[in-house]
């Protein structure tokens, strides 16, 4: 099968870009909008359209089908679009409801349009957020419903047997390039926490570390960052600590590896859309310890690691209105992390227990070989 898509980012690797079987066609520099966008931002200010308007005559008459990531299409060909949100995505402008912003309209009546005929839910959460859109729009809903679908990413299990614990040191990991959108410096004060209060050292605790401390902006938090003293002791405590062992980014194979070596998985995250890397720690037979946001809760349930439970708007994320709002949900992330750690140091047979069940749900929800065959499925629908 010949399928055309927008780019070969991450996104696309891990939700389209999966069989070897098809050709995939790298369409994105030819398309108009990429252009339209430019003229657009540097004339106008306008806000960046998430459209794909492919050169008709550069197209292959034998092409099959277009496979988009939160982009819509505007053309006569068939087309399927993957989404983490919601689709249409459309940037907010200022002063303008989201809902009365003509723009959305626009693009809604292409995922309404028969061209159009498969749009793919990466989560539970993200159908949810769609259902909740069209609720404003009950025309186009009428037409985009009945072509929704739910399709988690594909993961290959990477590790044989059930994790086992030699040592009585427990290893702990957090990924995270965005170091505090993550969750990373709730990491460092509960585990700080943890080991000023006497109860774990470096001799019964390691907790490896992997994300850029100078990447600051945590999207959740809004108008209300952190301040400079702020990241100074995060800074200070990771130095501090010899327990803590920080690395501003390993390369991917090195990842997989301390994921097979370590015992639980760390994220705390404060947004997420979906949380990739939760995946491939499970599929090292590693558990984690996450939050509740977004698509996380479906990802990780509590027979395959531990929630961190925080309340959440309806988009299933956590709100951040003031300086103290923020500090109250740090104050109860860093809580029931504290409160995980210490569970997980009395009771190891739970982390063994999670460990097996965390490789199954890979094997049983995220199976590569399931997931292209229902790919093929939605892609047969163009027909």
């Amino acid at each position: 099968m010949k399928i055309i898509v927008s780019g070969r980012g991450y996104p696309e690797k891990r939700n389209i870009i999966v069989n070897e079987q098809h050709t995939y066609l790298d369409f994105r520099y030819k398309n108009i909008w990429l252009y339209i966008n430019k003229i657009r931002q540097k004339l106008a200010r306008a806000n960046k359209m998430f459209i794909f308007w492919p050169f008709r005559f550069l197209m292959p008459a034998d092409t099959q089908i277009i496979h988009l990531f939160n982009e819509v299409a505007q053309t006569r060909q068939r087309w399927v679009a993957t989404f983490e949100t919601e689709l249409p995505r459309v940037l907010p402008v200022p002063g303008v409801p989201k809902l009365a912003n003509p723009e959305l309209r626009k693009a809604l009546k292409l995922v309404a349009a028969p061209q159009c005929v498969a749009i793919v839910a990466m989560s539970e959460a993200a159908r949810q957020i769609q259902l909740k859109l069209l609720e404003a729009f009950p025309a186009e809903a009428a037409a985009i419903i009945p072509k929704m679908h739910k399709l988690h990413p594909p993961q290959p299990v990477l590790y044989n047997g059930p994790r086992r614990i030699a040592d009585k040191k427990l290893i702990f990991t957090f990924v995270g390039n965005e170091f505090y959108r993550k969750g990373g410096a709730e990491v460092v004060l509960a585990f700080s926490e943890l080991a000023e209060e006497g109860l774990i050292n470096a001799e019964s605790v390691e907790v490896n570390i992997t994300g850029d401390l100078n990447n600051r902006y945590n999207f959740a938090h809004g108008n209300f960052q952190d301040d400079a003293s702020f990241y100074r002791e995060i800074e200070a405590l990771l130095a501090r600590h010899p327990l803590f062992t920080h690395a501003k980014s390993r390369p991917n194979s090195e990842m997989i590896a301390l994921f097979k070596r370590a015992h639980v998985g760390l994220l705390p995250s404060w947004q997420d859309t979906y949380g990739f890397s939760v995946l491939e720690m499970q599929a090292c037979g590693c558990p984690v310890i996450s939050t509740n946001v977004r698509a996380l809760p479906e990802i990780n349930p509590d027979a395959a690691g531990w929630t961190i439970v925080c309340p959440l708007n309806e988009m299933f994320e956590l709100t951040v209105t003031s300086v103290e709002e923020k500090l109250a949900l740090r104050h109860l992330i860093v809580t029931q992390l504290k409160g995980h750690v210490r569970a997980i140091l009395k009771d190891r047979d739970a982390l063994l227990s999670r460990s097996a069940n965390a490789v199954q749900r890979i094997e049983t929800h995220h199976n590569p070989a399931r997931f292209k065959e229902s790919l093929d499925a939605i892609y047969a629908l163009a027909r």
